[in-house]
């Protein structure tokens, strides 16, 4: 099982938005530049087959009309999971960047299906995939989830951006490898800290957790610390289950 980091940093960082890419099928999270950046490297935009997305902040979703484009004349069809009001959203974005085409043209073009949803408990996306998602706390942005990828005996839990919350906890602990907002030095409102993440870290040793939604200057404060369990990308970064 590949795990890839498109992206790893938050809205002012110089790294890309926060996104994983799993086993080349599966994409969390499609912020700004995400798309342009999966071209660069080699990966084929038709060969995603769904796409999570965690809250409706834009850092999170804006490249989605753009993924939509790129994946017109492909074969397969992909399916987009997320918060009710997704498919509104990127109605309004795609007619405000202005694309040769409407929405729904493309939309039916490139076979792609918005999915939204209030719970989603071990839900088939196939390929022997299985997807649960977690209401997580972020500010006022409400529901923001979080969410486990099981896939050939593996767990991959993903907080989404999140304060610590009793979700992320529970994310944590039946995730194999657990991939966490780790925004600021100190939590803050929405977002959780180096502190929050080197607890998770100590309380479950046997457990890979990595960082992602980081500032510069977290992300060198916590690579400071060199805790063994803990990793902290830079966007490319890929670990192999």
């Amino acid at each position: 099982m590949k795990i890839e980091f498109l992206g790893t940093g938050s809205v002012r960082a110089p790294q890309l938005s926060s996104s994983i890419l799993i086993d080349e099928d599966l994409l969390i999270d499609v912020g700004n530049g995400i798309v342009n950046r999966m071209k660069q490297t080699g990966h084929k935009i038709v060969d995603i087959e769904n796409c999570l997305i965690t809250h409706l902040h834009g850092d999170h979703f804006a490249d989605i009309p753009f993924l939509i484009v790129d994946r017109i004349g492909g074969k397969n069809p992909m399916r987009i999971y997320g918060p009710k009001g997704l498919e509104e959203r990127m109605r309004k974005l795609f007619d405000l960047l202005v694309f040769p085409m409407d929405f729904e043209t493309a939309k039916e073009k490139a076979k792609v299906q918005f999915i939204e949803f209030d719970k989603m408990e071990k839900e088939n996306i196939g390929k022997e995939t299985y997807v649960s998602a977690f209401e997580v706390e972020h500010e006022d942005c409400k529901p923001a989830y979080g969410y486990i990828v099981e896939r050939r005996n593996h767990k991959i839990g993903f907080s989404g951006d999140s304060s610590y919350c009793e979700a992320v906890s529970k994310i944590v602990g039946q995730s194999e490898i657990a991939i966490l907002d780790m925004c600021f030095i100190e939590s803050k409102k929405g977002h959780m800290g180096i502190e929050d993440i080197t607890n998770f870290a100590m309380t479950y040793p046997n457990k890979k957790i990595a960082t992602t939604h980081m500032q510069e200057e977290t992300r060198e404060e916590a690579t400071k610390k060199g805790i063994k369990n803990l990793i902290v990308p830079e966007d490319g970064h890929i670990i192999e289950l």
